[in-house]
């Protein structure tokens, strides 16, 4: 296949994945919008708690998957090439190191900010997830 050929398939299925995702992303700021509260400091928590849902969520899983099905189609028609079937193990092996930094930082951001935000229990012994600030609605 053409250098061109690749540079087109390639932007086609990127834009076709985020615009898809964009149309997700109108949900992300939690006020301000029609019939919501005013923006204050309080929306700032749900704010980064909805960015990592949307990221880790929204684009990191489609893309690995679309990745994942690529290793697998240049696998299939490796046709025995040694190069080829090398080019579909590294592009596995990638992907599931990508998805595990992800991951890892998820988790350590959302440990880090969950400190930082005060999570805890309540009276009754609920846990709350860091997005709600204590002292906020």
């Amino acid at each position: 296949m053409k250098y061109y050929q690749k540079i087109i398939i390639s932007s086609l299925l990127l834009i076709g994945l985020f615009s898809v995702n964009l149309a997700l992303a109108g949900g992300l700021v939690p006020c301000g919008g029609q019939g919501e509260k005013e923006c204050n400091l309080c929306h700032i928590w749900q704010l980064a708690d909805n960015i990592l849902d949307f990221v880790t969520l929204q684009l990191v899983f489609p893309i690995a998957a679309l990745l994942f099905v690529a290793a697998g189609v240049v696998f299939l028609i490796s046709g025995g090439s040694e190069e080829k079937v090398t080019l579909a193990r590294t592009i596995f092996t990638n992907t599931v190191i990508g998805l595990m930094i992800v991951l890892c930082s998820w988790l350590l951001i959302d440990t880090l900010v969950s400190t930082i935000a005060g999570s805890g229990t309540e009276a009754g012994g609920v846990i709350t997830a860091w997005e709600t600030f204590p002292g906020c609605d």
